[in-house]
C-alpha cells in the first residue's frame, strides 16, 4: 500500500465546469481509494462576488477526453500532477488517468458529496481550511473505492460566480 498526491492547479470558476477527472482502467493492476478531496481557494487573484460555487464530488463512469492530461511526478505548478506520497511508488500511464478541464467524456455517476464555497478574497472564510469533500471531515468514515473502470471528478453546480479555485488529493494505492 502506498499513498499518492493529486494536485490539482487553480482555475477558474465557472457554471457547469468539470475541473478535473481521474480515472482507473480495466487494466490498471491498483486499486485506488480517495481519502481526502479538499478545495483550495485562491486569494491571489482579486475578486468581487457574491455569490459562493456549488462543488459536486462524482463518480464517472467514462474517462475524461480533451482537456490537459495529467503528468506524474511533473513539476509545472499549472499542470495537474500526480505524485507518490514517499517517492518511491511513482504510477504511470497504464495505472490510471486524469484531466484538468476535461471537454468530453467523465461522464457524471453518482453523486457523492455536496458542497458550497465563498470565493471572495475579502471574506475570512475563504482562508478557513475547506470541508474534505471525500470524507466530510469524519476520520472513520472510510475512503472512497475507486475501482477498475470506473472515476471520480469535481464538477461546479449551474451559477456561475468569479475567484479560483484548485484541489489536493490523496490517494491510496494497493496492488491487486
Amino acid at each position: 500500500m502506498s499513498i499518492h498526491r493529486a494536485f490539482v492547479p487553480k482555475q477558474a470558476v465557472g457554471a457547469n465546469l468539470v475541473y478535473f477527472d481521474f480515472w482507473v482502467p480495466t487494466t490498471s493492476p491498483y486499486y485506488f481509494e480517495l481519502m481526502s478531496c479538499l478545495p483550495v481557494i485562491s486569494g491571489a487573484v482579486a475578486v468581487s462576488g457574491t455569490v459562493g460555487v456549488d462543488l459536486l464530488l462524482t463518480r464517472t463512469s467514462a474517462v475524461g477526453t480533451g482537456g490537459t492530461a495529467a503528468t506524474f511526478n511533473g513539476t509545472d505548478t499549472t499542470a495537474l500532477t500526480i505524485a507518490s506520497h514517499d517517492n518511491t511508488q511513482a504510477l504511470l500511464a497504464a495505472d490510471c488517468s486524469a484531466r484538468l478541464t476535461p471537454t468530453g467524456g467523465a461522464t457524471a455517476g453518482a453523486v457523492l458529496a455536496w458542497r458550497s464555497f465563498f470565493t471572495e478574497e475579502t471574506n475570512v472564510a475563504t482562508y478557513i481550511l475547506q470541508p474534505d469533500l471525500a470524507r466530510a471531515d469524519y476520520s472513520d468514515v472510510p475512503p472512497i473505492s475507486i475501482p477498475g473502470g470506473t472515476g471520480i471528478r469535481v464538477v461546479q453546480g449551474a451559477v456561475a460566480s468569479v475567484g479560483n479555485i484548485g484541489f489536493d488529493l490523496i490517494l491510496r494505492t494497493t496492488r491487486r
